[in-house]
């Protein structure tokens, strides 16, 4: 798939660029943040009453401490509730306050959990309108860069998997982080020199992991553009089956998708035995903090006594505790990086200019009253091919012009340049003496209608198909429009008439009845130029004449631009412009181009009198 760019996006920078999604969504993050704290403070109170435990375990002169934060904040809790002389009903009391204080800590992490997720889905759904907004409103020209495939795996596969930076982030890092942080407070009120000592290693530890972000991130974008592969795959096939299997070519596709899912199931192995590496190295590094500050507490216990042993236990059970929290958020960084690999191929799509972004029109009305006058238009390539050189003549309100010439003459890029589908690079092209360019493409297109050689129906009825342009239009409108294009017989015939759903690309049509649907289309909408590609080659000789028939009563206040290759469907045309690589040869009448003996009229006896001369 053709890029946007080849400088990679800072990660940071994808961080803030998708937290923009999150702002709309900021009283769901708030409640989140705050149901996490609350269950973090929940579930280090409820380890911190193992010191009276301990204590009375141990058979201490005291069940509570009487120095410290610690002591103080068990003295103001739940101080009342002890009694030196009855130990074990004070036992009692306190296993019943750690039973209420993790029910609590685990209600919230619920509750959090729930707001969490419709945070993470709210954000998604953004995200996947966003990019699928800005990808309908993308130029013509960036569609013919990219794979369908591609496309398709950006817009669904890469904005699921966007969502992981917001899973990690709320569902699990927003948690993990406030018990990391509430742990903390807790330990270094206890002992701030075992704390201290216990946080030496986690500078280590992110170091340690860095270049296998570095390495995760470019294995998960190479990841997405191999899926993405797939799927261009997988879509041209299933929609060239017939051309496939009639050429016996199924062991032949079958062995391209067996190289591309094998090349991508060796990239995903071997990300994933990367992936695994934060894991073990954190719990490794986090054992050796727990055996470190063993010993070392055991010194603050047994020779200076400025720690009891409950509290080293305390202390030793928290250290413990934090090493999950602390292994998730390691694993964070890790499991975030296909996310930024996915967010950085949407952003490719989101930063590429649209339309509307590069329109410089100003008038936001168009009308056509006179005439439409090509001037030195010219039309060129990025790589530098030209498709029009010089091209000028003028087609007037009401005229037919014909446009015909071989494969690659130039004749789709000439009408592509009316509804600014694309721009000329050079001359101009003028609607009733006003640049094209001039006019906002709003309302450029509303005066333009068009059926093209490539038929598109969608998976819709008949009539959302048929009144596709113009969504408010009538029933007598639909029919009036399919009338006039030979199909409100067939409509009517169909199982549910203009309800009847026609399947994925009109499949249950034969290809003449698609043709004139999509005609019906272009004319339920009335548009003032018309625009033809080869909109007949699909019918039946019948047919095609009373399409033919009602074009032709169509032409009144009308202009058509029609592209032909068979020459006897444009005989009538009021001016003929033949095309030769992009430049304009011939221009006239079909009487006075045959009669001239010119590029047409060798056309023309190819057609009719392909008898060699």
């Amino acid at each position: 798939m053709a890029q946007t760019g080849n400088v990679r996006t800072p990660g940071t920078l994808l961080w803030r660029r998708l937290w923009r999604f999150v702002g709309p969504h900021k009283g769901k993050l708030f409640l989140v943040v705050l149901l996490n704290a609350l269950a973090a403070f929940a579930d280090v109170f409820s380890f911190t009453l193992l010191v009276p435990f301990f204590n009375a375990f141990f058979k201490s002169d005291q069940l509570l401490p009487t120095t410290g934060t610690i002591g103080r904040l068990l003295q103001s809790s739940i101080g009342f509730l002890l009694d030196e002389q009855d130990r074990m009903g004070s036992l009692r009391n306190v296993m019943l306050i750690v039973i209420g204080a993790v029910t609590l800590k685990n209600t919230l992490v619920w509750f959090a959990g729930q707001v969490g997720v419709k945070l993470q889905e709210f954000v998604v759904r953004d995200l996947r309108t966003a990019v699928y907004a800005h990808l309908l409103r993308l130029p013509l020209p960036w569609f013919t860069r990219n794979k369908v495939g591609q496309i398709i795996s950006r817009v669904l596969t890469d904005t699921s998997n966007a969502k992981t930076v917001v899973t990690e982030l709320v569902t699990r890092s927003l948690w993990s982080g406030a018990q990391v942080l509430a742990t903390l407070v807790a330990m270094f009120t206890t002992s701030w020199r075992l704390s201290l000592a216990a946080l030496v290693i986690a500078p280590i530890t992110i170091g340690a992991i860095q270049p296998v972000l570095r390495k995760l991130r470019k294995g998960y974008r190479t990841l997405g553009n191999e899926q993405g592969e797939m799927t261009s795959l997988v879509q041209e096939v299933v929609s060239g089956v017939r051309l496939v299997k009639s050429y016996r070519a199924e062991g032949r596709e079958e062995r391209k998708f067996t190289d591309k899912n094998n090349a991508f199931a060796r990239g995903f192995v071997k990300v994933g035995r990367l992936a695994l590496l934060s894991g073990p190295v954190t719990e490794t590094l986090g054992t050796f903090t727990a055996v470190a500050i063993l010993w070392y507490g055991a010194q603050l216990v047994l020779v200076e006594g400025t720690l009891t042993g409950a509290e080293l236990l305390v202390f030793l059970v928290q250290v413990m505790r934090l090493l999950q929290p602390l292994k998730q958020l390691s694993q964070t960084p890790a499991a975030a990086q296909q996310s930024l690999a996915s967010a950085e191929r949407l952003f490719e799509i989101l930063d590429s200019p649209s339309e509307t972004a590069a329109d410089r029109g100003t008038r936001t009305t168009a009308s056509f009253t006179r005439d439409i006058v090509f001037e030195h238009t010219g039309f060129q390539y990025t790589d530098g091919a030209a498709a029009l050189i010089d091209v000028s003549f003028t087609a007037r309100k009401g005229e037919v012009v014909a446009l015909v010439g071989a494969s690659g003459a130039g004749k789709s890029t000439l009408v592509d340049l009316l509804p600014r589908f694309i721009d000329p690079t050079s001359g101009r092209i003028l609607l009733d003496g006003v640049d094209l360019r001039e006019i906002k493409l709003d309302a450029l297109r509303t005066l333009t209608g068009i059926v093209s050689q490539d038929t598109v129906l969608f998976n819709d009825s008949v009539r959302a198909n048929v009144g596709f342009g113009t969504p408010d239009a009538t029933q007598e409108q639909l029919n009036a429009a399919a009338s006039a294009a030979n199909a409100l017989g067939f409509i009517e015939a169909l199982p549910e008439g203009w309800d009847t759903n026609l399947g994925e690309r009109g499949t249950r049509l034969s290809g003449g009845q698609r043709q004139r649907l999509a005609i019906a289309r272009a004319l339920v909408s009335d548009p003032p130029i018309l625009i033809l590609d080869e909109a007949t080659s699909a019918l039946d000789v019948e047919s095609e004449r009373l399409v033919q028939e009602a074009i032709d009563r169509l032409l009144q206040g009308r202009t058509v631009f029609v592209i032909a290759h068979r020459l006897a469907t444009i005989q009538h045309a009021d001016r003929i412009l033949v095309l030769d690589d992009g430049r304009l040869v011939e221009e006239g009448t079909h009487a006075a181009l045959l009669a001239s003996g010119g590029a047409y009229a060798r056309l023309h006896a190819l057609q009719f009198d392909p008898r060699p001369e």
